[in-house]
């Protein structure tokens, strides 16, 4: 048995937090009890880590990741798929999930890379070959208009029943379904022209036929959706979590809260942190005056149309899309951008993520039964969520885990 020894022990359920806390991990690296170290039974023998300096949290979820991709490459999404062959990616991929493992990051729900690299890498962290957070892959269902970019087309509800029974087949945990945006075009710019709108690209029918294809196996479907027309359609078929949704009006709030849908990953150090956003990239910075309107006026959106959103109770889960080892910036600007508080951000990275990606049984929270992915940071999150980018030690179903320090650039 092993005893981890808390200054603060945050559970990750919402309750206060416990002061000079323990959690004690059975050999199968699950939780077999918590609370006040002076109250819990431990044996003489139990290996103790003593994380008594830090505060202890669930390990944290990214909703929303790109295995392959990377804001600190300078490069556009077009460039870094397209022109990087395959075992490059693959290389980036194992470099950037270190990056995310030494962040806390114990669990992340994969959104699209080089078609079946996802669970190439899943099963390669599954059996111990490599470290890194656990992966939930999935397919990627896009029209041959579509943003997607690394997967071939599927047009039609019948072509889209298909291609998400393909990827349910070969392994896939998640359908991910590009329903807004086109791109006209197959360079950066044709892409960026399709970014930011609330043009739908796939149908209602088309959508439906997604989300009922893989709901009807148990398989949750994540939507990427700006706003518009498409984000209402996914919403009113049923989907899971709609990614983005920068582009949301007032009135499909009521539409989101009576679905019961998770917003995940919104963008919000890409609109608002001057160290990682859109003004630090230079590929994005070399586009011309209507992209950085259009960012313009997302970024104001965003911020009002968001926040009004939250204080509804709308349902929020937090994904840092292509920048690894920064799930904390996410959490620094929902408090700070839309309002929310400490302790909503917490959950937005544990509990809640664990509910909205199906895995609220093994994950998310501090307490018995559940795998041991606990981290350790210095600080105080609910005085400070920012202390979340202080991670001194992460343990993942019991076991320390130790990371290669290398930076994908």
């Amino acid at each position: 048995m092993k005893v981890v020894k808390a200054r603060l022990l945050i559970d990750g359920t919402g309750n206060l937090p416990i002061e000079r806390g323990a959690v004690c991990i059975d050999d199968s690296g699950r939780i077999s009890d918590v609370g006040p170290i002076d109250q819990l039974q431990i044996p003489p023998d139990a290996e103790i880590l003593d994380w008594s300096n830090y505060t202890v949290l669930p390990g944290l979820i990214d909703s929303h990741t790109h295995l392959t991709l990377s804001h600190k490459t300078g490069k556009g999404l077009v460039d870094q798929l397209f022109k990087s062959p395959r075992f490059l990616l693959a290389i980036k991929g194992f470099l950037n999930l270190q990056e995310d493992l030494r962040s806390g990051v114990t669990t992340m729900r994969a959104l699209g890379d080089m078609e079946g690299l996802e669970i190439e890498v899943r099963e390669a962290i599954n059996c111990g070959e490599i470290p890194g957070p656990r992966l939930l892959a999935c397919v990627e269902i896009r029209p041959s208009h579509g943003t997607g970019t690394t997967v071939s087309a599927a047009d039609g509800p019948w072509e889209i029943r298909k291609a998400v029974r393909k990827g349910i087949g070969e392994g896939a945990d998640v359908v991910k379904i590009f329903a807004s945006n086109i791109k006209p075009g197959k360079d950066e710019v044709a892409y960026r022209m399709g970014d930011l709108t609330q043009v739908a690209a796939y149908t209602r029918e088309e959508i439906a036929a997604a989300v009922e294809e893989a709901h009807r196996v148990g398989v949750k479907v994540a939507v990427h959706a700006l706003g518009g027309p498409a984000l209402r359609w996914a919403l009113e078929a049923g989907a899971d979590t709609i990614e983005h949704a920068n582009l949301l009006e007032e009135e499909d709030i009521e539409l989101f809260l009576r679905s019961g849908a998770y917003l995940s990953d919104p963008n919000l150090q890409l609109f608002f942190d001057e160290e990682t956003g859109y003004p630090s990239r230079p590929s994005l910075q070399r586009l011309p005056a209507w992209w950085h309107e259009k960012v313009r006026r997302t970024q104001e959106q965003t911020r009002v149309i968001m926040r009004k959103a939250l204080e509804a109770g709308v349902k929020f889960i937090l994904g840092t899309d292509s920048n690894h080892g920064q799930l904390w910036r996410e959490a620094k600007h929902f408090v700070e951008v839309l309002g929310a508080t400490e302790m909503e951000a917490i959950l937005a990275m544990t509990k809640h993520s664990a509910t909205a990606l199906g895995i609220e049984d093994s994950l998310g929270t501090i307490e018995q039964g559940k795998l041991a992915d606990l981290i350790a940071i210095e600080g105080n999150p609910l005085k400070d969520i920012a202390c979340v980018r202080n991670v001194k030690f992460v343990l993942k179903e019991g076991k320390l885990q130790t990371t290669m320090n290398w930076e994908v650039m």
